[in-house]
């Protein structure tokens, strides 16, 4: 039997450097890269929504590139190859609950993407990459990284994005943790030795995590819509 491949995904708050890292382990390690959904669409759908109408479009059309891409990760695991993929790949439900816990978005939204997020986990069509590691950086940080890449980070919607990364962090620091303790780890995006590659590299040899199961997809979607819920009730997060 050949050497089993790995999925391992990269995530953090809009402009934390994931791109970035996911480019230079790739290089370093002779990873194999996995660009985020927006990037390898074309052309690029506009991440502005006037209508609930819109945003459900929007969504929808983010997590069908989602799954094409789980699809061509698991291939490439099939061949004995690491994956690094630049966020993982249930990135439009966890930004709509966030919309929806800000009270951006209707709740009724929330759970339309939601229906069709478990469609596809339950069919095998959309999953858990095998371990995720999430990219801790502060605001100054994220700001100066959006400011010198304004084509991938536009004013206009930093904003939001930083909004409902807080909210994001929150699933990630609380939800994964608890429901997938073996598929989870942090990673301060430091430079300087030993740096995040070698850092990162490290961090996946420790954790060596078997393939992630339909399973843990669907009970990570059902907290997360726990979660959302209880976050409205609280207000978790700023409403503005």
């Amino acid at each position: 039997m050949g050497r089993r491949g790995r999925l391992i995904a990269i995530e953090g708050r809009s402009a934390a450097g994931k791109t970035t890292l996911v480019r230079a382990a790739a290089s370093e390690l002779g990873w194999q890269p996995l660009m985020e959904a927006f990037d390898r669409l074309d052309p690029a759908p506009s991440l502005e929504y006037g209508s609930p109408r819109e945003l459900l479009l929007l969504e929808g059309t983010l997590l069908s590139e989602e799954a094409r891409r789980y699809r061509e990760a698991r291939g490439l695991c099939a061949q004995g190859r690491t994956v690094l993929a630049d966020t993982g790949f249930l990135g439009p439900l966890f930004y709509t609950h966030g919309l929806v816990t800000l009270g951006r978005a209707p709740a009724s939204v929330g759970r339309a993407v939601e229906r069709s997020t478990r469609s596809l986990v339950r069919r095998g069509a959309l999953g858990l990459p095998d371990l995720t590691v999430y990219l801790e950086t502060t605001a100054r940080e994220r700001a100066r990284h959006a400011r010198a890449d304004a084509t991938h980070h536009p004013a206009i919607l930093v904003g939001r994005h930083e909004a409902v990364g807080a909210v994001e962090q929150r699933y990630f620091e609380e939800l994964f943790p608890m429901a997938l303790p073996d598929r989870f780890r942090s990673l301060r995006a430091r430079s300087g030795p030993p740096g995040p590659v070698l850092t990162l590299r490290a961090l996946v040899a420790e954790a060596d995590p078997a393939p992630a199961s339909k399973t843990e997809g669907l009970a990570l979607v059902s907290l997360l819509r726990l979660s959302t819920r209880d976050g409205r009730r609280t207000n978790v997060g700023p409403n503005r």
